[in-house]
């Protein structure tokens, strides 16, 4: 119930809905409760010829009347006219909240999962697929309408079903009503029987449409690639195993589903034809009148409705569980980086040179006990150009990484200006911050939007200023509508530089102290990369830069370049610096230049 619970806040945040839905509840079970009693008047006053109760006598006094067979026929099918007119409105009425309210239940629960997805670690995403984050926040975020509907709404209206029903029933004959609810224990046993079952084959039949999601959305990132390799025919290949394994899991929840409708309706078929034994022989010893008993087979099945839609909830709430345990696994996910209690807003660093950045004796890691960072230590300047030169796998983003506290170290402590960047809000930290990688991550907004993301309260007049301090203001223009052209996904039409360029606007604008450039230019041509370090000098002057480059055209006039090795600084010092040593940078300078194979990154 604690778990539950979890889901069910999200629930009465929707309380007007559900007091409209209570309301309409109880009168929906009180005019169910009358609905068999037209028949009976029929049956036994009008066909039966037995006089007629004081009250129905009174009712057609009312429009002058006698309580006359034909008289009491028309008041019974109007009687029944109107009882059907009420219960379809409310019944009306209770769709109308139930999807005011409950779609309000689901959206409110999919934007705290979206917004706990948003502050998930990288580490969290790199286990998590897009596809399947995607079907938790689209399918499973419905567990909230089942579980209001499980555990408030359908248990509510079958125990006033129960109560009043069954108090009427017992009223007119209880040794019937006994009977008519005797299958309560059974279903109690079926539903325990399937309801864990049904759990197991929901989870796994969400985890199916999981990884077929999760294929497609990387299959459709990836078109240039799939078409190029000829790999249409693979693709579409996988792509019925991983449907026929959803079709294959639905099939056989489908037969679970469909035995457990099965064994319940034989048990209350069962109990029916009991009733119907024992009236039977009540009406022929008199006991009872005909009408009364075809009141009670209406009240029986109502009863034994409500008694197996009871314990069915079980059932019911079994498969919502498997989806509500994929909701809370995220958000209970406990934040690898969020703000500590005592946290601080970092304010804008003093001067116009950037600020002081220092990495004090880091130790980090993505795995226990597997470092990638070992004591490493090292300090940027205000202003300062600090390059990052290393083989692969030496920690070069890593290291970078931290400075965003996109990781937390394990060791050792990351300061700017001196304030220990855990001690302050992640907000003020990363807005401080600006970074531009290889691939720019374009948005499918427009491309004013897209220079603006970091700053959405920029004029248009600041983000052209951006655009052509970046080199893109002429490109910008020749689109269809120019700064308000919308871009495709992920940049796609694009070219490589252009995005580029973008991605350069987008940090110029946000003018932020720290810059992080992630091998900003590896993917371009050297013409596009010779254009492109023109607007990347603009956006390093006056802040304090680090630069990750596979060429050495990026950092050779960095101020300073540190050479990693195995997790650690080996070399540091200018470019001409490290040649004259003769040490790593120098057997990486003429690798490259040498013209032989590329072992490293540099």
């Amino acid at each position: 119930m604690r778990r539950f619970g979890k889901i069910l806040r999200y629930v009465f945040r929707e309380w007007p809905m559900l007091l409209a839905i209570v309301a309409c509840t109880f009168a929906f079970t009180a005019t169910a409760a009358l609905e068999p009693w037209p028949l009976k008047l029929l049956v036994d006053y009008a066909l039966g010829g037995a006089e007629a109760p004081r009250a129905v006598k009174t009712v057609l006094a009312c429009v002058s009347l006698q309580a006359t067979p034909s008289a009491i026929v028309i008041a019974a099918a109007l009687f029944s006219l109107l009882l059907f007119a009420v219960n379809s409105g409310l019944g009306v009425l209770m769709s109308l909240a139930w999807s005011w309210g409950g779609q309000r239940m689901v959206y409110a629960l999919g934007g705290d999962l979206f917004a706990r997805l948003q502050r998930a670690s990288l580490l969290s995403h790199g286990r998590r697929s897009v596809g399947d984050s995607l079907s938790r926040l689209t399918d499973d975020t419905w567990c909230v309408y089942k579980v209001a509907d499980g555990l408030l709404m359908s248990p509510l209206q079958q125990v006033c079903t129960l109560m009043v029903t069954g108090s009427v029933a017992f009223a007119l004959d209880p040794p019937l009503a006994v009977l008519a609810v005797g299958v309560a224990p059974l279903l109690a046993v079926s539903a325990k029987f399937f309801g864990h079952r049904l759990k197991r084959r929901a989870k796994l039949g969400h985890e199916a449409r999981s990884r077929l999601l999760s294929f497609v959305h990387q299959t459709l990132g990836a078109i240039p690639i799939v078409q190029a390799f000829g790999a249409e025919s693979r693709n579409g290949d996988r792509f019925q195993h991983l449907a026929g394994d959803v079709v294959s899991l639905s099939q056989r929840g489908q037969m679970l589903t469909g035995a457990y409708g099965l064994v319940n309706g034989c048990i209350t078929t069962i109990g029916m034809a009991v009733i119907l034994y024992a009236g039977g022989l009540r009406v022929l010893a008199g006991a009872i009148p005909l009408g009364t008993l075809l009141v009670f087979i209406a009240y029986g099945r109502q009863l034994q409705g409500a008694s197996g839609g009871l314990f069915h909830i079980f059932a019911q709430l079994k498969s919502a569980e498997a989806s509500m345990d994929r909701i809370l696994e995220v958000m209970e996910e406990g934040e690898a980086v969020q703000d500590a209690p005592h946290a601080r807003p970092l304010t804008r660093t003093a001067g116009s040179q950037g600020a002081t950045v220092r990495l004090e004796s880091i130790r980090f890691g993505y795995e226990a006990d597997r470092p990638v960072l070992d004591d490493l230590t090292l300090e940027a300047r205000p202003g300062e150009v600090i390059a990052l030169a290393g083989a692969t796998g030496a920690g070069k983003s890593t290291l970078v990484s931290l400075i965003p506290r996109f990781f937390d170290p394990w060791q050792g402590r990351v300061t700017i200006d001196g304030a220990d960047i855990r001690d302050v809000t992640l907000a003020s930290l990363r807005q401080q911050i600006a970074i531009v990688l290889q691939e720019p991550f374009l948005l499918p907004l427009s491309v004013a939007d897209n220079i603006s993301y970091g700053r959405p309260s920029a004029t248009r007049d600041e983000i052209v200023a951006a655009a052509t301090a970046a080199c893109a203001d002429g490109f910008i223009r020749q689109l269809p509508q120019s700064y308000d052209t919308v871009i495709a996904e992920r940049g796609a039409s694009l070219s490589g530089g252009e995005r580029q360029r973008l991605a350069i606007a987008r940090a110029l604008l946000k003018d932020a102290p720290i810059l992080i450039l992630d091998e900003p230019t590896s993917a371009l041509d050297a013409r596009t990369e010779a254009e492109l370090l023109i607007a990347l000098r603009r956006l390093m002057d006056r802040r304090t830069t680090f630069v990750i480059a596979h060429r050495l055209s990026t950092i050779r006039d960095a101020d300073r370049i540190a050479v990693l090795e195995r997790g650690r600084v080996v070399e540091l010092g200018s470019h001409d610096e490290l040649i004259e040593q003769g040490g790593v940078y120098h057997r990486l300078y003429h690798s490259q230049f040498a013209g032989s194979p590329a072992k490293v990154i540099v």
